[in-house]
């Protein structure tokens, strides 16, 4: 039956669970195929299903509704609403919203068993399949609300999966837990190879001015974790004074590191409000070369299989982050046949190769070119600027001794397969190298395995534990140098 538009009713429920938003798409549709389903009301023209489309009629000017009118007790409304509903696409509130209403009024209180015989589904199970979505997905949606609902935000505006901010908070959760966990700290073989400072690493008062042959680090990323620590960096209401600390890291970092050092900067980007890069990369790598560090490479770290984003980002996936190398100035240490890596299948074919055409900047050939015959090196060939990773699982280094922390173990960790090399390349065995971002102790790990001694900060009492309890049982065995894969 058609019913005066201005007779309806909107229903107040459906306004506290559902997002009143924009319905362009809606009246295009509208005018395009008219109203396809009528709005189903109550007897007393109470809406319960067709507000969007009662909006859209609204804003095309229509004076009347087909409607079918339902008999719906008070106390089924709010079911029933949301019933109506299941075919609409939801955001994370919306579902949350109805999740509740649906585990208030479907059997709550009477647990499994309905009536004699048989046995009912399970709660959770049955609200599932009204919504649409798995009961996996209604747990995690629970635990973020009670947890982190500040997530629930930025979940509907498509920047992060239900998935991706369920794990996040159980990492948050689990370093929660751990502040008041105090396992037995585990001694390193051989204090003298390994040194962590517990303290930021903003003023290294403990290490001495150019006693540092490399440093390989990667600070947290600006705006990307919380690890629940007072001092964190990477949670500072601006860039600036994101930066602002970090540079005093950095200044610290070039005092302590010799004339002829190295450093490797591993960090990444990230996204502010307006969905605009940061370049929060860049900025630190000219900031510090105003301040006298020369930037010899920008490598790209590309990962083949790395973490998939929302579908909706409406942008390219992100695959690189950058890894700054910087020395003192252009005399430093480098062993290039120590990074050396297999030519190429197709370069291989051959005894030798050549360069391809240069022009001379003398013009003295004829054809104002010049070209050199070029000699394949035994060890093997200088690698790109690219350095390409497939990161499997074992790539991670996971705590085994108990499961509290295997199951928070350092999320932003790197590969040991990638700062190998960069060691190698440009220090001795004996050398001192220093992460002044510690973490799981991945630097400290590679130095030990190779030789090399290490120190580190980390304001993390945990991630200092882990990276201990990594090392202790390569400390005091590192009279051999790994050669580089």
């Amino acid at each position: 039956m058609k019913i005066p538009l201005n007779q309806l009713k909107t229903c107040p429920i459906n306004s506290q669970i559902y997002i009143d938003g924009n319905v362009d798409d809606l009246i295009n549709s509208i005018q395009e195929f008219g109203l396809m389903q009528p709005l189903v009301i109550t007897p007393d023209n109470l809406i319960v299903s067709g507000h969007r489309r009662y909006k859209a009629m609204n804003a095309l000017g229509w004076k009347n509704a087909e409607c079918d009118v339902k008999k719906i007790a008070e106390k089924d409304l709010e079911i029933t609403l949301v019933l109506y509903n299941q075919n609409r696409v939801k955001v994370a509130t919306e579902l949350l919203r109805e999740i509740k209403v649906l585990y208030e009024k479907l059997w709550v209180g009477r647990g499994k068993n309905k009536g004699i015989g048989g046995r009912n589904p399970n709660i959770r199970d049955v609200v599932a399949s009204k919504v649409g979505i798995s009961s996996s997905k209604i747990q995690q949606l629970l635990y973020i609300e009670a947890n982190q609902p500040e997530l629930l935000k930025i979940i509907d505006n498509d920047k992060i999966t239900i998935n991706g901010a369920y794990y996040e908070v159980k990492k948050h959760q689990h370093i929660l837990s751990l502040s008041n966990h105090k396992p037995d700290r585990i001694v390193p073989l051989n204090n003298d190879d390994l040194t962590i400072y517990k303290k930021s690493s903003e003023v290294m008062e403990e290490i001495h001015d150019k006693t540092i042959q490399t440093i390989i680090t990667s600070p947290p990323y600006y705006k990307k974790r919380n690890y629940s620590q007072e001092e964190q960096l990477g949670l500072e209401k601006t860039e600036g004074e994101y930066l602002r600390r970090l540079l005093s890291v950095m200044k610290e970092c070039k005092r302590v590191l010799k004339d002829d050092g190295s450093m490797f900067l591993v960090i990444g980007d990230s996204y502010d409000e307006r969905g605009c890069l940061r370049q929060v990369p860049e900025r630190i790598a000219l900031a510090m070369v105003d301040e006298g560090w020369v930037l010899r490479n920008k490598l790209i770290r590309y990962s083949t299989n790395a973490k998939p984003e929302s579908g909706n980002v409406k942008r390219w996936s992100t695959s690189y982050e950058f890894v700054f190398f910087f020395t003192q100035s252009r005399d430093y240490y480098f062993d290039t046949d120590k990074i050396r890596v297999p030519y190429t299948l197709d370069f291989a074919k051959s005894r030798t190769a050549v360069t391809p055409k240069h022009y001379s900047l003398t013009n003295e050939d004829k054809n104002g070119q010049t070209q050199h015959d070029y000699i394949r090196h035994p060890v093997g060939a200088v690698p790109k600027d690219v350095l390409t990773m497939t990161l499997n699982q074992q790539d991670k280094y996971v705590p085994e001794d108990n499961e509290v922390e295997a199951s928070i173990e350092h999320s932003a960790q790197f590969p040991e397969k990638l700062i190998t090399p960069f060691l190698l390349g440009t220090s001795r065995p004996g050398d001192v190298i220093l992460d002044p971002f510690m973490g799981s102790g991945t630097t400290a790990k590679v130095a030990l395995d190779n030789g090399r001694k290490c120190i580190g900060y980390e304001i993390n009492p945990h991630f200092v534990d882990t990276a201990y309890l990594r090392c202790a049982s390569c400390a005091g065995s590192n009279t051999t140098e790994k050669k580089s894969l």
